[in-house]
């Protein structure tokens, strides 16, 4: 939600949402989701996107690792996801 805006941060407490990926979240955000126990996954920090494992494994979401470069291997990871109908 909002890329650097960290404004957008609001919609975590308002929709009480048990996932929240943001490009940019302070420390105060990140103080009041683990308060409010909403995984939460900061794009912008050195390997940010880490955090959604937690997320998945917390809602019992099946998932591989990726290993390697995932900048690199981004595109097949949505082939597979968007060609066998695995994410709507």
């Amino acid at each position: 939600m909002g890329q650097g805006n960290p404004e957008s941060a609001d919609a975590l407490f308002t929709r009480r949402s048990g996932i929240f990926v943001a490009d940019k979240l302070s420390d105060q955000n990140k103080r009041q989701a683990d308060g409010l126990h909403v995984y939460w996954v900061e794009l912008r920090a050195e390997q940010g996107y880490r955090r959604f494992k937690k997320a998945l494994e917390a809602f019992n979401i099946p998932h591989k690792d990726v290993s390697g470069d995932v900048d690199a291997a981004i595109d097949a990871i949505f082939t597979e996801l968007f060609d066998e109908g695995k994410c709507p």
